[in-house]
């Protein structure tokens, strides 16, 4: 499927946001002006919705994914360190 870069840069841009606010890091506003920037709005964010949400899924459960096996890792170093 074909889209126009206002909608690639907005999806990208709102999964950015999806996903650095999830993982606490402070955007501000930089999101909303980088979306204006490239004349995205409410009702193309709505549109996109459904996208955003799925890549924004699939991000944050490979993070998580990898956060958990960094902690397991850390814990069998704990344990044989004892």
């Amino acid at each position: 499927m074909s889209t126009t870069k206002t909608v690639r840069e907005t999806e990208a841009e709102a999964i950015a946001f999806v996903v650095g606010t999830t993982i606490g890091l402070d955007t501000g506003n930089a999101s909303a002006s980088y979306i204006q920037l490239y004349d995205g709005n409410a009702a193309l964010l709505a549109e996109s919705l459904e996208v955003i949400q799925k890549t924004s899924g699939v991000i944050l459960a490979a993070l998580e994914e990898d956060v958990s096996e960094v902690v397991i890792e850390a814990e069998i170093g704990l344990a044989k360190a004892s």
